[in-house]
């Protein structure tokens, strides 16, 4: 195998991502449409997938694909019947964004704790008001989803001192994070955490996951960090508990529904910040996604295992995320 052909999906919206590294290894059809995806299938078997949000595999479906690699962590476009019950490889990005991640919600739990937001307001306003702030230091936090973008949260938030609790699928003892709880006790946990911190994956058993009771079992004044995907929370609860002064705050890089309409009333309220799901994007991140498919791809050509091989199966077959 030579120079292979692979299919590029794309974001209509987008201009294609720097296919410089790819050009050597590869011929690149990129796909932007359905009918596009439906013609370049009859004689291609890899996919690279630039598009995290494309519905276009749900809609045409494989074909004759023995390989997809995504430019995200999350494999939510993947999960369908015909895919996770395939022998199609599925690979991901992986190490280009969860440390740009973990560092935002790290940013963000400073921001709330030393209130960087009235500080820009009473700026606007030109005003000197004093006020005191809170630490982060011991400062509880839960985070549920110990997966690549939970695990260096985790790291990175007990490197600035704070105290993280960490809840995943099954209890276990991590090697590098410790004990894990299991998800089933994530209800006598979550009274007892200042921050939660959101990195699970879309599933059937995630999806509202935190709906009206959950974020009312949550400490009165607690911070719910979302970085995970947005159809986990319940919106409209989580307005509910924000409006009611039960949650202090959230943040959200990641809606149910994106981009989020105009008129979302998740715009309008000054305890929840609104984040385009770009916590992880990083200046030169499409270039870096690139180049973790092009060292996939020439390990394909040699007959080589691919880094960073996801079992779909693992996962489940999900519905599609609203779009």
């Amino acid at each position: 195998m030579n120079r292979a052909k692979v299919i590029v999906v794309v974001s209509p919206e987008r201009q294609a991502p720097p296919l410089d590294a790819l050009e050597p290894e590869a011929e690149a059809v990129l796909v932007r449409t359905a009918d596009e995806l439906r013609a370049a299938q009859e004689d291609a078997e890899i996919l690279f997938l630039n598009d995290f949000r494309s519905t276009l595999l749900r809609e045409v479906g494989p074909g004759r694909l023995r390989w997809i690699h995504t430019s995200s962590i999350g494999m939510d476009p993947l999960l369908t019947e015909a895919i996770v019950h395939s022998d199609i490889v599925a690979s991901n990005s992986r190490g280009v964004c969860e440390r740009p991640i973990a560092e935002w919600v790290l940013g963000v739990l400073l921001m709330f704790a030393k209130d960087l937001r009235r500080t820009i307001e009473l700026q606007d306003e030109h005003r000197w008001q004093h006020r005191e702030t809170e630490p982060i230091l011991g400062r509880k936090v839960l985070v549920a989803g110990p997966g690549p973008v939970g695990r260096e949260t985790v790291l990175l938030l007990r490197a600035a001192g704070m105290d993280v609790t960490v809840v995943g699928r099954t209890a276990r003892q991590d090697p590098e994070l410790g004990a894990v709880a299991a998800i089933g006790e994530i209800d006598e946990l979550l009274p007892d955490a200042d921050d939660v911190v959101l990195t699970l994956p879309l599933t059937e058993d995630t999806r509202g996951m935190f709906d009206a009771a959950r974020l009312s079992g949550m400490r009165r004044g607690a911070r719910l960090v979302n970085v995970g995907r947005g159809a986990v929370v319940v919106a409209d609860d989580l307005l509910a508990a924000i409006d009611s002064g039960h949650l202090g705050a959230a943040a959200l890089d990641v809606f149910e529904q994106e981009p989020l309409p105009a008129d979302s009333p998740l715009w309008s309220r000054n305890r929840i910040l609104v984040s385009p799901h770009a916590s992880g994007d990083l200046v030169g991140w499409r270039g870096r996604v690139v180049d973790c498919f092009v060292e996939n791809l020439r390990r394909w050509k040699a007959g080589e295992p691919l880094r960073d091989v996801v079992d779909l199966r693992a996962i489940g077959v999900t519905a599609s995320p609203t779009r």
